[in-house]
């Protein structure tokens, strides 16, 4: 006659499973690594706070992308056709000029400004007085020179700590250009615990300045816009290759 033998259930201490993985690190990793690993069994009004989850430092670059980075850097960055205008120390627009594979197309009509990276270079007197007046200036030394159908703001961490007013500024220039859509994003690093803070603030900029400028009909039986493609790899590139052979037009992709 068989006879069944019951398993016996190994109970696992959650320390003890955290003590096991940071053996396999040098003594010097372990203790860095130990603060990133947290154990989920907390008591009640307990939780653990993940080292990661806080607020940026404003002017310390950190380890992952931070607010501005993610509305610069990711969303308005692949956009040809707008001029990208940092408003800050220049170290702030070299570190989401290029840095990522932004996908773009480069198109026939010879508006593309990807390739290109303005910033207003603020210095310690402009943190002090304020860059106000250097930001009108770049401004308009823009529109001189290339007369885009649209400028882009980006605050940084020290504008927002002086408070430069930067949509009181791209509204004033708006008007005086005339042609040219000025708007500006408060997407100062520090405001968020990530870059997708960033994400946020940039698609409610877009959706308010620039939506519904232009109703020129688009072709198609079936329309749609798309919602979420994240540029980084050319993702849309090849959905509206797939949606294209469905039979199926998209009007516009927010990333």
């Amino acid at each position: 006659m068989a006879t069944a033998t019951k398993k016996k259930k190994v109970q696992w201490d959650p320390a003890d499973v955290k003590a096991e993985l940071l053996k396999k690190y040098p003594p010097k990793v372990a203790r860095k690594r130990a603060k990133q690993i947290m154990i989920n069994e907390a008591l009640e009004n307990d939780t653990p706070e993940i080292t990661a989850n806080v607020r940026s430092t404003p002017g310390i670059i950190t380890m992952r992308g931070c607010t501005y980075a993610g509305c610069k850097g990711v969303l308005l960055g692949p956009t040809r056709d707008i001029v990208n205008l940092v408003h800050g120390p220049i170290g702030c627009s070299f570190y989401a000029w290029l840095t990522r594979r932004n996908q773009t197309d480069a198109g026939l009509d010879g508006e593309n400004y990807i390739n290109y990276s303005f910033s207003t270079d603020m210095q310690e007197q402009d943190i002090i007085f304020g860059g106000e007046k250097k930001l009108e200036a770049a401004v308009q030394e823009i529109y001189d020179l290339m007369h885009p159908k649209s400028i882009a703001v980006f605050a940084t961490c020290p504008v927002g700590l002086i408070g430069d007013d930067i949509h009181t500024i791209a509204k004033t220039m708006k008007e005086k250009l005339g042609d040219c859509n000025v708007f500006a994003f408060s997407c100062e690093g520090y405001k968020g615990v990530s870059q997708s803070a960033g994400h946020h603030i940039a698609n409610n900029q877009v959706f308010k300045h620039i939506l519904g400028e232009d109703d020129t009909p688009v072709e198609g039986k079936f329309k749609i816009n798309l919602l979420g493609e994240y540029n980084i790899g050319g993702d849309g590139f090849e959905i509206d290759r797939i949606l294209d052979k469905c039979g199926i037009t998209n009007i516009l992709t927010f990333s």
